[in-house]
């Protein structure tokens, strides 16, 4: 078995290098051939006794990833958006693997914070096809499921606690270990002023603790220049230490290797430690410590080893001093949680390497989210729909590629869009299940039916994905839609086809609670009315069969019609959902101010509504039956059997378009197969013809759709 693992950037800074050895040296045992991909793959070679290739070396990374059984990323904290500048090209290998056909992972990782929209949607894009995401701590693990990622997801240990350590000798003194970095201090106008003020809090907090136990402070240095790399905690200690009045040293050995660092830090009574993995070295021996964290990986090791709440954050470190000295009296009854804490740590560290190794066999895990039940009722079934499923994420897509800031979503369950859209957009949901209602910063749910809900505000977006069925009165609450959306807001709807073609082959399926009889030219045309203008209509799932569970719903359907979107015409009889993509605009005259201008008499005023409405939406056989009732009524038969006609091909199964041409005494005939098994679904000569030039097509997976629908 053969395991690429990629991403190990440089073992200079020792955290990234105890993670890699904890891999290498845990796969190595097992069993496992392991290669390894870094941007210094001299250094990686010097501190882990193995050939790296260079991640510049596009063609050996290529071929290393064609011959692995796994492609494995892994730990350490780069998906965030501290790196949204090139976290593609850090995400490029996976991608590869995925083009190839190859099996991927992340292992150990830290995710997050994701909340630009274009790092978020690169992320799931690359992860949602991983065979393994595990993850170091249950915060990664929120921010992918609030992603919508579906792959397994596994919230493990960061994998430096499998790693080997080279034992030093404790001092007599009581003795504090300290790490510091530079910081660049994002999002902050004065990074320097910043930086300045944390070192000084670190060198008054070192001075108290040190006058208090007559102790001695050793700077160790997790990052050095060793083999150029861009990063010296060396640089900031020193001037650290020089701050201090109490005796300090900086440990200055540019190529220690991260076992020994390690022990070294090992060997300390108290760790105050703003590198994340001088607390994994210092705790992972027993040794009670605080951090200063500056990204959210630092509180998720504290917590996980029972030392929750001991951290200040980089930005602001007042009560640094209290904090240490009050870790130092406890450190006595710490310790013991500690190492009951880290004992768990390595068992689970173990089962991490075991579940990777099971991965590379061919194993496959589970995807999805787990799905929460509670009371019966919606109050309940709402839970069911927590889940980020194809169409869902179609939905996000397109939120985050067109809409603005301010999100309306009707009918949202969990709010499971709002988590995926992420903390940059200010979210309302609306569901009827008040067990989901929620108020939170920029992240609210409110209780009601769609029926019922009026807005108090507007927004730039409004959405609802697989809720409109639910409405009593189509007509009111797209008018509420567009009363909530801003000039030129977006709405982007879900529709259930109801003229899909699987009605007519004998599919019943609904749910109990649908009231909605809307088909898809009846939708389009009412959204138009009230001034939501279609840009454009998407299918899911397109076919012949059972619409499917909506998990396994995809956007179009290459047995069909290919790569392309399908035309409406093909949408309106074989998608089994839609989404359909507005613009918020002026109301037009439609089916509604036909049908007044009919019973007022002012039949031209019908006729001309009529010609408008099929000369924009020619596919739609809702307008051409009004149409040709229309002409009916201004004496000209002859166009309106041709509208009547038109009709009825278009949807054979509207009852309106069937009555039109019995009352015109018309009984056309047709020779498209589709219409043939729509109008008798019993024709066995109808369905053995669609079979076979389905399969000249070389679309199987269609004809057997037909075949199994029919037979049903």
């Amino acid at each position: 078995m053969r395991i690429l693992i990629t991403d190990s950037f440089c073992s200079s800074n020792r955290g990234d290098a105890a993670i890699l050895d904890g891999m290498v040296t845990g796969l190595r045992s097992r069993g496992v051939t392991v290669e390894v991909v870094s941007h210094f793959p001299a250094v990686t070679s010097h501190f882990h006794d193995i050939e790296a290739l260079d991640d510049r070396d596009a063609c050996a990374v290529a071929l290393a990833v064609s011959r692995a059984d796994l492609v494995v990323s892994c730990g350490g904290s780069f998906i965030h958006d501290l790196y949204a500048p090139n976290l593609n090209a850090r995400l490029a290998t996976l991608h590869l693997a995925r083009r190839l056909g190859k099996p991927y992972a992340i292992f150990g990782q830290s995710v997050g914070p994701l909340v630009q929209p274009l790092s978020r949607k690169a992320v799931r894009d690359v992860l949602d096809g991983a065979a393994l995401l595990c993850v170091r701590d249950a915060g990664s693990a929120k921010v992918l499921t609030d992603l919508g990622v579906s792959a397994p997801i596994r919230v493990g240990v960061d994998a430096a606690v499998a790693g080997r350590v080279r034992v030093a000798e404790r001092s007599s003194r009581p003795l504090l270990g300290v790490t510091v970095r530079g910081w660049h201090f994002p999002h902050s106008a004065e990074p320097a002023a910043l930086q300045e003020r944390y070192e000084e809090c670190v060198a008054a907090a070192a001075d108290r603790w040190a006058r208090a136990t007559g102790g001695h402070v050793r700077f160790f240095s997790n990052c050095t220049s060793y083999g150029g790399y861009r990063q010296d905690d060396r640089v900031a200690a020193r001037r650290v230490a020089a701050r201090m009045k109490a005796d300090a040293e900086v440990v200055e050995a540019e190529d220690l290797d991260f076992a020994t660092l390690r022990g070294e830090c090992g060997t300390c009574d108290l760790f105050l430690g703003t590198r994340m993995h001088s607390l994994v070295f210092a705790t992972t021996a027993g040794v009670p410590a605080v951090g200063i964290a500056y990204e959210d990986k630092t509180w998720g090791w504290l917590e996980q080893v029972g030392l929750e709440g001991r951290a200040v954050p980089i930005e602001d470190c007042a009560g640094l001093e209290e904090l240490l000295l009050r870790t130092w009296e406890e450190r006595e009854l710490l310790a013991p949680r500690i190492a009951a804490r880290v004992e768990q740590l390595r068992a689970a560290a173990e089962e991490d390497l075991d579940t990777l190794v099971a991965v590379a066999s061919g194993d496959v895990l589970p995807r999805g989210a787990a799905v929460r039940r509670a009371d019966p009722g919606w109050n309940g079934e709402t839970w069911r729909f927590d889940v980020a499923h194809p169409r869902l994420r179609l939905v996000a897509d397109i939120v985050m590629a067109e809409g603005g800031e301010r999100v309306l979503d009707l009918g949202c369950s969990t709010g499971k869009l709002g988590r995926m859209l992420g903390p940059t957009y200010d979210y309302t949901g609306v569901d009827v299940a008040p067990s989901v209602a929620a108020d939170e910063p920029r992240f609210r749910i409110h209780t009601s039916t769609l029926d019922a809900w009026r807005p108090t505000g507007t927004y730039d977006v409004v959405t609802a994905s697989g809720s409109l069925e639910y409405v009593e009165d189509l007509e009111a609450v797209l008018q509420t839609v567009r009363d909530a959306l801003n000039p030129g807001g977006l709405a982007v709807l879900t529709l259930f086809n109801l003229a899909h073609i699987s009605r007519a082959l004998g599919s019943s399926h609904r749910h109990p609670d649908w009231t909605l009889q809307s088909r898809p030219d009846d939708f389009v045309l009412a959204l138009h009315e009230v001034g939501l203008a279609p840009q454009r209509i998407l299918a899911t799932t397109a076919g012949y069969g059972p619409a499917p569970a909506v998990a396994e719903e995809r956007p179009t359907d290459f047995e069909l019609d290919g790569p392309r979107s399908l035309p409406p015409e093909r949408i309106a009889r074989l998608a089994h959902h839609l989404i359909v993509v507005c613009r918020a605009g002026d109301p037009r005259p439609g089916p509604q101010a036909l049908a007044a201008a009919f019973h007022a008499s002012d039949h031209a005023g019908a006729l001309r509504i009529g010609a408008d409405l099929v000369k924009q939406w020619p596919w739609t056989a809702r307008a051409w039956s009004d149409l040709s009732v229309a002409w009916d009524a201004v004496g000209q038969p002859e166009r309106a059997a041709e509208a009547a006609t038109r009709a009825w091909r278009l949807d054979p199964l509207r009852p309106d378009a069937a009555e039109n041409l019995l009352a015109m005494g018309l009984t056309p005939s047709t020779d498209d197969l589709e219409l043939r098994l729509m109008l008798e679904p019993s024709n066995e000569a109808a369905r053995a013809a669609l079979v076979h030039e389905l399969m000249s097509r070389g679309q199987l997976h269609a004809a057997a759709a037909v075949h199994r629908a029919l037979a049903v």
